[in-house]
């Protein structure tokens, strides 16, 4: 199935650097508010561009080690363990059996307006079980945490054979979103999760494949990134966007 574009979803002129229809849709209302206080400009003068109307945390994995100032190693389910190291400004990690354990922000965000980009550089098949045949299937993981038990949680995910799975768990209840038809070839895909109130739209490469309405989710909240088990999932980048406060 082809993405949708966000344009056909939402009408918005912001102008921003990564992910801009998106990042215009969910800041649209910040930048009407703002334009209407400032004074029109007299006849002739060079208009002035719009700054974006969003502050930002991001990080690339540049470094030689997992920065500790915005990431802590963390699992909220099955044992910790396995691999994460930084290589050629890439997170690797590898995991063990049944678990969810990767990496978390630090910082515990508090807005209900957000977009998330998670630019992966690879997404590869976990590590064989015992007795089991074949290569099983990995995946890699985006996350919007909302607590530290993962009973408040929104997944968008993508496998080791291409295709997408989008998650939300509320109270413990898990549903899954999708239509089972969302699938990519793209290398380097950016995952990114948005909401604006109770709607989410999920997208790759700011593209919108999906937008649902999903009501008593918090306005704190964490993001991780990890793959299920074993699997292979190593990230370029990871970016967070909120809007800025008066």
């Amino acid at each position: 199935m082809s993405f949708k574009s966000i344009d056909e979803l939402i009408q918005c002129r912001l102008a921003f650097n990564l992910l801009l229809p998106l990042v215009s849709a969910i800041f649209i209302s910040v930048s009407v508010n703002v334009q209407a206080q400032e004074p029109s400009p007299a006849p002739g003068a060079p208009q002035k561009a719009a700054a974006p109307q969003a502050d930002e945390w991001a990080d690339d994995f540049s470094g030689t080690k997992l920065d500790d100032k915005k990431w802590e190693q963390f699992s909220f389910e099955g044992g910790s363990g396995g691999t994460l190291k930084l290589v050629d400004g890439q997170l690797q990690i590898r995991s063990v059996s049944g678990s969810r354990s990767g990496v978390r922000s630090k910082t515990n965000f508090n807005t209900d307006h957000f977009v998330i980009n998670a630019t992966l550089a690879k997404v590869g098949p976990a590590l064989p079980e015992s007795g089991q045949s074949g290569v099983p299937l990995g995946n890699a993981i985006v996350t919007v945490l909302f607590d530290s038990s993962g009973r408040n949680r929104i997944e968008w995910l993508l496998t080791s054979d291409g295709l997408f799975e989008a998650w939300s768990m509320v109270d413990g209840r898990g549903e899954r979103l999708d239509g089972r038809n969302l699938a990519t070839k793209a290398t380097n895909p950016t995952l990114s999760i948005a909401r604006r109130g109770d709607e989410y739209l999920f997208a790759l490469n700011g593209q919108v494949g999906l937008q649902k309405t999903i009501k008593g989710l918090p306005h704190s909240f964490r993001v991780m990134l990890y793959g299920y088990g074993s699997s292979e999932n190593n990230w370029d980048s990871v970016q967070v966007l909120i809007p800025k406060k008066p």
